[in-house]
């Protein structure tokens, strides 16, 4: 393996420190703040024959002929005046950056753009675990779990959409683009899309090969899917969804049991008279639930610098409770004896509720006449485990991790200008956010009537144990999440350390590195074991037939076998 030379050194992020530190260190010898080892993707070949080991622009240290590592993350990084249209995808693609890498600098010399990615697997001396940034979704199928397999084919049907709107649909067939981290699929570039262009039916031909590595739990299901696909008999990504959601149900209740434990905290800060945020439950100790809406949990921050922002904040907090308990008890006592699944009708319940809190807050603002600043509002970031996925929901810049043992993945998206910005295509965020006033929010539950403001809900399959962050920007600020996850939330899944305790760090190291506003933060531990039964529901395309009205019945595929 071609890694950096162990003398490598790392310049500390704070921007109260210049030390330089070895790249083994985990925290700055000098303020002790964590050393930050970003390693970028060089579109194309590095050249002018530069070897391993050499600094580019005394800086960015090359590893191979494709991977750097910055020396010097603290600075902003070097970026063209003008934006490329082969690069505007990226930018417009920003919401998905949970799977696409996103631009981070530009190498004029080498006519190279360097990408970045999310929580880069990395040893404890701070080498790269696998050579090529991440491993292969081939090299990764065959000992994985029914449900991580069933997941990465679901979260490729859902890159769909977005990636053939900006035309790059060609990233999803190229086998060694795509790549994993953990549960999470991860593209190494942007291909654009060239004519003719790829269909579903080009889909089921990529995963053929991986049948025959299918988990027996599954591999019926997958092959009939594979079967569809390759025979034309399934066309819109909607219908394979629909066969995926209702398989993961059968397997969440019949092969599965997940435990969480929650705990919510908020503090004034250092800086601030009052708390304008609020959460939900709000506990003194640790929450122990397996029910789905007692996992409901919440984080609000009351738009800081106006007027009743605490009563925004709590407002939308009962609004959310209540709405959204009297709507799933009243589904239990319906469908208790009911075995099937309806996919995607609790995202319709999640926004309606959100609607809810939103025009109640509006409503109030217009009644006392309140206009620009004087309007009170409240940013919101929730979730809520239901059967095999958890629905996370936000408006504004409060903030959701999954953080699990493969790394710390930001959820949410921020509302604000700079963010916007980036997915118009105009800039790129590290240069854009150099502006405060790109910060300034773009929307807020409480500014306008529900009918302009646009919630943003996502799920995400529960695979394996994990840990679900939210908070307030007065833990987000700064990069403190990025920082800290592994020395703060990470043990909570290693169970080094346990939830509550993890809480007390957190709010520590908030109050310590920040300070300067309020600070709430939930934590959502999520523990998934295999259960051993032999009374488990059949996983069969005959069952699945039982189900889903008009399931197609493919014949068995030569090009498969």
């Amino acid at each position: 393996m071609i890694t950096p030379p162990p003398s490598t050194n790392i310049q500390c992020t704070n921007t109260k420190c210049s030390t330089f530190n070895p790249i083994s260190e985990q925290f700055c010898s000098r303020c002790n703040t964590p050393i930050i080892k970003r390693y970028l993707w060089a579109t194309g070949k590095i050249e002018n024959n530069q070897e391993v080991g050499t600094l580019i622009k005394e800086r960015f240290l090359i590893v191979n002929d494709q991977i750097l590592i910055d020396t010097k993350p603290k600075l902003v990084p070097p970026l063209p005046e003008e934006i490329p249209e082969n690069i505007k995808p990226y930018l417009k693609l920003f919401s998905q950056k949970l799977h696409l890498p996103q631009v981070y600098g530009y190498l004029e010399e080498n006519k190279a753009w360097l990408l970045e990615y999310e929580s880069i697997p990395l040893n404890k001396t701070g080498q790269l675990i696998y050579p090529q940034l991440f491993p292969t979704l081939q090299e990764s199928w065959k000992n994985s779990s029914p449900l991580r397999q069933l997941n990465w084919f679901w979260q490729i049907i859902n890159l769909w959409q977005p990636l053939i709107k900006q035309g790059m649909l060609s990233s999803l067939f190229e086998p060694d683009n795509i790549r994993v981290n953990g549960s999470i699929i991860k593209l190494i570039e942007l291909k654009p899309d060239q004519k003719p262009s790829a269909t579903l039916q080009d889909l089921g031909k990529l995963f053929a090969p991986l049948i025959s590595d299918v988990n027996e739990d599954i591999k019926e299901i997958f092959t009939n899917i594979i079967y569809c696909l390759q025979q034309n008999l399934l066309t819109a990504p909607h219908d394979i969804l629909t066969i995926l959601d209702q398989t993961f149900f059968i397997l969440n209740n019949n092969y599965y049991t997940r435990q969480y434990q929650i705990i919510t905290a908020t503090d004034v800060g250092k800086k601030r008279k009052k708390n304008e945020d609020a959460c939900y439950p709000e506990l003194e100790e640790v929450k122990n639930t397996s029910s789905d809406i007692e996992t409901l949990t919440i984080v609000c921050d009351g738009l800081g610098g106006q007027k009743s922002g605490e009563v925004a904040s709590k407002l939308a907090i009962k609004t959310l409770q209540e709405e959204l308990n009297k709507v799933y008890q009243k589904q239990l006592k319906e469908t208790l004896n009911n075995n099937n699944w309806t996919p995607l009708v609790d995202k319709d319940k999640i926004l309606m509720a959100l609607s809810k809190a939103n025009n109640q807050i509006t409503t109030i603002n217009n009644g006392e006449k309140r206009i620009d600043r004087d309007r009170m509002g409240t940013t919101v970031v929730m979730s809520l485990a239901l059967d095999h996925a958890m629905y996370l929901a936000h408006v504004g810049d409060s903030r959701i991790y999954l953080i699990n043992q493969e790394g710390c993945h930001q959820i949410t998206v921020d509302d604000d200008l700079a963010s916007r910005e980036v997915r118009l295509g105009y800039g790129f965020y590290r240069e854009i956010s150099k502006n405060p006033y790109t910060g300034a929010l773009i929307q807020a539950l409480g500014t306008d009537f529900a009918h302009n403001i646009r919630p943003h809900i996502k799920r995400i399959i529960l695979d394996d144990d994990c840990v679900f962050l939210l908070c307030s920007d007065g833990l987000s600020d700064f990069d403190r999440v990025e920082e800290y996850w592994e020395s703060l939330v990470l043990p909570i899944v290693t169970q080094e350390k346990t939830i509550d305790q993890s809480m007390k760090d957190l709010l520590n190291m908030a109050l310590t590195k920040n300070g300067h506003d309020n600070i709430t933060i939930g934590l959502v531990y999520c523990q998934l074991k295999q259960e051993e039964s032999d009374h488990k529901k059949e996983l069969s395309w005959s069952s699945l037939a039982e189900i889903i009205p008009d399931l197609p019945k493919p014949m068995p595929s030569i090009d498969a076998q």
